[in-house]
């Protein structure tokens, strides 16, 4: 959350998408399809037992399945431009690690971490409705301890 730049060119993209009938899944659906292959090999390589395997890829799977299901156009463009900025400065200004854990949990509907690494995340329908997920950054990088106990 802290890399979020919220700029003319981000707003543009948001307002374009939001405008838009069709919703913008393809880096979704590659994240996951990639998700998922690294989860084979991770299978064959012994590093998971196979009920993990199957646990995470059905997981996987429902992802996919639900990335058309994401409602678009109910929010208007200027409410949309208007909340991620207030969403940047909440963020910004926050400086009670209870008050961040909230907002993420606002904004991320799930984050898988394996190990110390952030691997995925997917959005609540707030936060997609929003357009969020056309202006966070690709890269993710956040330290998942201080928000909530790591689960696996």
């Amino acid at each position: 959350m802290a890399a979020l730049r919220i700029n003319d060119g981000v707003l543009a993209r948001v307002v374009a998408a939001l405008g838009s009938p069709d919703r913008p899944v393809t880096l979704d659906r590659a994240r996951i399809e990639r998700q998922m292959r690294e989860l084979a090999l991770e299978h064959v390589a012994s590093r998971i037992d196979d009920a993990t395997y199957l646990e995470r890829l059905h997981g996987l799977r429902t992802d996919l399945a639900s990335l058309g299901a994401t409602p678009t156009a109910d929010v208007p463009a200027d409410r949309a431009a208007r909340w991620l900025r207030a969403l940047h400065e909440t963020w910004a200004s926050a400086d009670v690690p209870e008050a961040k854990a909230d907002l993420l949990h606002a904004i991320y509907d799930r984050i898988t971490v394996v190990g110390p690494v952030i691997v995925g995340v997917r959005l609540t329908q707030a936060a997609y409705a929003q357009g969020l997920a056309l202006a966070l950054p690709q890269v993710v990088m956040a330290r998942p301890e201080g928000f909530e106990p790591p689960t696996i």
